[in-house]
């Protein structure tokens, strides 16, 4: 029994540490299209596809929040900090 039950905890490790990768991994690649739209003329239409990037990119890292991992800022929560910390993956937003 205590098999099966190591092979569930590996299998589910497996799993969480897959779905991190692949958050980040589109974090990564969602950034890599807002740095190129940003560098075309700006319209409306644009600015509107810049939002919704960036929106994107949070609720990857609100995913990732979710799948327990963790805080890469931890001064994020203490008022009296004026630090502000880069993004945790190096994206430019």
């Amino acid at each position: 029994m205590y098999e099966v039950e190591k092979m569930e905890k590996d299998a589910l490790k497996f799993k969480l540490e897959k779905d991190i990768k692949a958050d980040k991994t589109l974090r990564v690649s969602l950034d890599k299209n807002l740095q190129e739209l940003k560098e075309l003329p700006g319209s409306r239409e644009r600015s509107l596809s810049i939002t919704k990037l960036q929106e994107s990119i949070m609720w990857l890292g609100m995913d990732l929040k979710r799948l327990n991992e963790p805080n890469p800022y931890p001064d994020s929560y203490k008022p009296d900090n004026a630090k502000i910390a880069p993004t945790a993956d190096g994206l430019k937003l």
